[in-house]
């Protein structure tokens, strides 16, 4: 196998990939579903487009994004933060840990109405249910990271004369990486799931408002374009954000060796 080939082999398994997804599709819906209800892709296409033109998509696109980004954002930050305090010091954990596992179990779905409350309609309702979509799942996998940083590493630190600020510094946080980074990229999916619901309910703008109208005007193609983006946006944030980790933190990850 050429290098060149290997470099790009990820990239082009991923477009062959999803051509066969494509064509799948196209298969299902003109010979064994109703066109109506299961649009094939050439037809959502041809609908996305003056939807593209006129910036429609594009707002609508870009509005859930920010709401995504800014609620994971706060949601990782707090939920490291916290998560490394439970897993290094355990008076911390025992206090905390049996409220964190009464309410992780409350879906942002759930939390809908409490935030319509809380927060009313607004930007700040959005938010709210991002950050909680995210925190529990970065939460627990920081808790798992410093918890299970292994303890002869940080005993071999100590006989070579490292402090507990050092241990935990060069030794634990280091350790914890793969799981935090683990615990962010399960939370950014769930992120991507909660905005729908969110704007579904409480909105008149972004994805899931758009993919709420179309549904009321049963405009099909316009309900698979708004499906389509939004997975197309999580598919490309994901990537995005496996790259930035790849090239900042890539020595702290460990790679499984795939044949």
């Amino acid at each position: 196998m050429s290098p060149t080939f290997r470099a790009f082999r990820p990239l082009i398994a991923t477009t062959l990939s999803l051509i066969a997804a494509l064509f799948l599709w196209h298969i299902v819906s003109t010979y064994f579903v109703n066109p109506r209800l299961v649009p094939p892709p050439l037809s959502v296409f041809e609908t996305a487009i003056p939807m593209i033109k006129s910036g429609e998509l594009f707002r609508h696109a870009g509005i859930s994004l920010w709401r995504i980004a800014l609620g994971f954002a706060t949601g990782s930050i707090a939920a490291i933060v916290i998560g490394v305090l439970m897993g290094k010091l355990r008076i911390i954990n025992e206090a905390l840990e049996p409220i964190i596992e009464v309410l992780r179990y409350l879906s942002p779905t759930a939390m809908i109405p409490i935030a319509i409350i809380w927060f009313g309609i607004g930007e700040m309702s959005k938010y709210f249910l991002i950050f909680w979509a995210t925190f529990f799942f970065v939460l627990i996998n920081t808790i798992a990271g410093v918890i299970g940083t292994p303890i002869p590493r940080q005993r071999a630190a100590q006989c070579l004369g490292a402090s507990q600020l050092q241990i935990f510094l060069l030794i634990i946080i280091p350790s914890a990486v793969p799981y935090i980074v683990t615990g962010m990229r399960v939370a950014m999916a769930s992120a991507f799931m909660a905005i729908i619901p969110a704007e579904m309910l409480a909105a008149n703008s972004g994805i899931g408002y758009l993919l709420q109208q179309s549904g009321v005007l049963m405009q099909t193609n316009r309900i698979f374009v708004a499906l389509a983006v939004i997975c197309l946006l999580g598919f490309v944030t994901d990537r995005i954000f496996q790259w930035l980790i790849n090239v900042t933190m890539a020595r702290y990850l460990m790679k499984p060796q795939v044949n």
